[in-house]
């Protein structure tokens, strides 16, 4: 697997260190909000008289702020750990190929789908979880991997299919308990910014990465001609 910048290098670790603290921050966010079960914990937020409101409201202006903390939000410890373990999975496999754009990708991907599942989704429902970054990432990963065909992201791609197994069942309106127009808008989301973004951060990892040498053009400098 290709990187864009060597492994060994300071600057290389030093980037993933930044992508994975900032991925254990979230990681404690999300984790803040189940264990305190804040739900139902209406001390805690300004936007209304407890975090239900928080929950995405496709079409519902009111308290429209609030609904960007829906994806923090779970129903119970089994929805957050399935969310969490994925994400956790996905991350890294995101920062061993983008190691300098995890947390950027993550806000875009935060705001672009709770905006796409509030704009076109059905107005008498209500989403929570994170379900809509694990389908974000899933689906950069898999598009960027799709379009570059190179052997890091195909790889990758490889790993995610691996990993996610049957997850395009979620994509369908099986399961009324299962948020699928959620994981509608966090594949969307994720597409959108893989033929954006994604396409850019892989031109400047191909043009950091270190010309090939050549062992025929390779000579000893102290070897003298004869």
């Amino acid at each position: 697997m290709s990187f864009p910048i060597k492994p060994s290098s300071p600057r290389h670790v030093s980037l993933m260190k930044r992508s994975i603290l900032a991925l254990c921050l979230i990681l404690l966010l999300v984790s803040f909000f189940q264990y305190f079960d804040v739900l139902h914990w209406s001390m805690l937020t300004p936007f209304g008289p407890n975090l239900s409101d928080c929950s995405i409201r496709p079409h519902d202006a009111h308290a429209i702020l609030a609904q960007f903390f829906g994806a923090f939000l779970h129903g119970n410890f089994e929805h957050f750990l399935g969310n969490v373990t994925s994400l956790l999975v996905l991350s890294v496999l995101f920062i061993l190929q983008f190691p300098r754009h995890w947390f950027k990708f993550w806000i875009l991907q935060h705001l672009l789908s709770t905006i796409i599942l509030w704009w076109l989704g059905d107005a008498n429902s209500s989403h929570i979880g994170a379900s809509l970054w694990v389908y974000a990432f899933s689906f950069f990963l898999i598009t960027t991997g799709v379009i570059h065909r190179d052997k890091a992201s195909l790889s990758v791609m490889f790993m995610v299919f691996v990993w996610m197994g049957g997850f395009i069942w979620g994509l369908l309106p099986i399961d009324p308990k299962v948020s699928w127009e959620g994981h509608i808008a966090g594949s969307v989301a994720g597409i959108i910014l893989a033929l954006t973004l994604g396409l850019r951060w892989k031109e400047r990892r191909t043009n950091r990465l270190p010309a090939p040498e050549d062992p025929y053009l390779q000579f000893d400098v102290n070897q003298s001609d004869s």
